[in-house]
C-alpha cells in the first residue's frame, strides 16, 4: 500500500509518499518521495489577510504537480492539511475549493488543536511512562506545544508566534506575553524533563550543532551558541557557510529564538529534534485509518 501527506504550512507546501513497510524494520512505513516547495503563503495571509494572485497560481501549479506525483506512485490513500496561513486567509477556503475542483484534491484547513493531534502522532513512540514532555513545534505562522504525562496529552495549546509571522513584525506584544505566561505557568509539570521539537527547521539546527547524533538531541546551551552565531551573519554568510536553502537561512534565526526562549522559560535542559512532523503524523493516521497498528 502506497499514501502520501501533503501539509501545506505558512513557508513551504510539501508532499510525503510512503509504502507500508509490511512487517520490515522498526517503522510501519518508508518514505519513498519527498517534495518541498517553498512559495511562503504567510507572506500574504500575515500581511493582507489573503493570498494574492502570484502566491495563488505557483501553489494551484504545486497541487496539480502534487496530484500526478501520487498518481505516478500508485497512492491509494491521502490527506491533505493546511495550517495557519490558510486558515487565517480570507480566501483560504475558496482556494481549497478551486484546488478540489481542478485536481480532485480535498484539503482540510485545520485548526491548532487539529494540527496538535496530528503532530503528536509523530511522536508517540518517543514517550516513556512516568515521563513529563514539552513537545514545541514551531512553524512559520503558529507555535503548538504539548504537556506529555505519562504518554497522555495533558495540555495542548497553540498560539499566532511563527516563523515567518516573526520576519513580517506580525506577532505583538501580547501574543508574546500570553506565550510567556503559559509555559511558566506549566514549568513544574515540564522541569527536569526533555523537550521534543518538531518542525523541518529545527531538525536542520540540531543536525548542524550534533552533525553525528542519531537522536539529534541539542542542549539548550547549545542552542543558545547557535543562535548567538546566526544572529551575527548576514543572509549570504548563512546560505554560504551552513549550506543552507535562501528560504532556511533567513527562518533560522526566528527559529532558534523561539525556541530558546521556550525552553528557557520552561527551564529545560535539553530537547530532542527528530525528523518528524506534521506530515509524518497525517502518514500515522492514514495508517491508522487503514486497520494498521502503529503504536510502539
Amino acid at each position: 500500500m502506497k499514501f502520501a501527506a501533503i501539509d501545506i504550512g505558512s513557508n513551504a507546501v510539501r508532499l510525503q509518499i510512503a509504502r507500508l513497510n509490511d512487517g520490515l524494520g522498526n517503522e510501519p512505513y518508508k518514505r519513498v518521495e519527498f517534495i518541498r516547495i517553498p512559495i511562503r503563503l504567510g507572506d500574504d495571509a500575515f500581511k493582507e489577510k489573503k493570498i494574492g494572485k502570484e502566491k495563488r497560481q505557483i501553489f494551484y501549479k504545486a497541487m496539480e504537480a502534487f496530484k500526478l506525483l501520487m498518481e505516478a506512485y500508485g497512492v491509494e490513500h491521502y490527506m491533505a492539511c493546511a495550517t495557519s496561513a490558510m486558515r487565517e486567509a480570507k480566501n483560504g477556503e475558496k482556494i481549497a475549493d478551486k484546488v478540489e475542483k481542478n485536481t480532485g484534491l480535498k484539503i482540510d484547513i485545520i485548526d491548532g488543536k487539529r494540527e496538535s493531534q496530528l503532530i503528536l502522532k509523530s511522536i508517540q513512540h518517543f514517550f516513556k511512562p512516568d515521563k513529563n514532555y514539552l513537545t514545541i513545534d514551531v512553524g512559520g505562522g503558529s507555535t503548538e506545544m504539548t504537556v506529555i504525562k505519562n504518554c497522555k496529552a495533558y495540555d495542548s495549546i497553540s498560539f499566532d508566534v511563527g516563523t515567518v509571522r516573526f520576519l513580517d513584525n506580525g506577532i505583538n506584544k501580547k501574543t508574546w506575553k500570553e506565550l510567556e505566561e503559559y509555559v511558566k505557568n506549566h514549568v513544574s509539570d515540564v522541569q527536569h524533563t526533555n523537550a521534543i521539537a518538531t518542525s523541518g527547521t529545527i531538525n536542520k539546527i540540531a543536525s548542524i550543532i550534533n552533525p553525528t547524533s542519531k537522536e539529534l538531541a541539542i542542549t539548550t546551551q547549545q542552542l543558545d551558541e547557535f543562535y548567538k552565531n546566526i544572529k551575527r551573519m548576514n543572509l549570504n554568510e548563512r546560505i554560504e557557510f551552513y549550506k543552507l536553502n535562501p528560504d532556511r537561512a533567513d527562518v533560522i534565526e526566528p527559529s532558534a529564538d523561539i525556541y530558546l526562549k521556550i525552553l528557557k522559560w520552561a527551564d529545560i535542559q535539553q530537547m530532542y529534534a527528530p525528523s518528524a512532523g506534521l506530515k509524518d503524523g497525517i502518514l500515522y493516521e492514514l495508517l491508522e485509518k487503514n486497520g494498521i497498528r502503529t503504536a510502539s
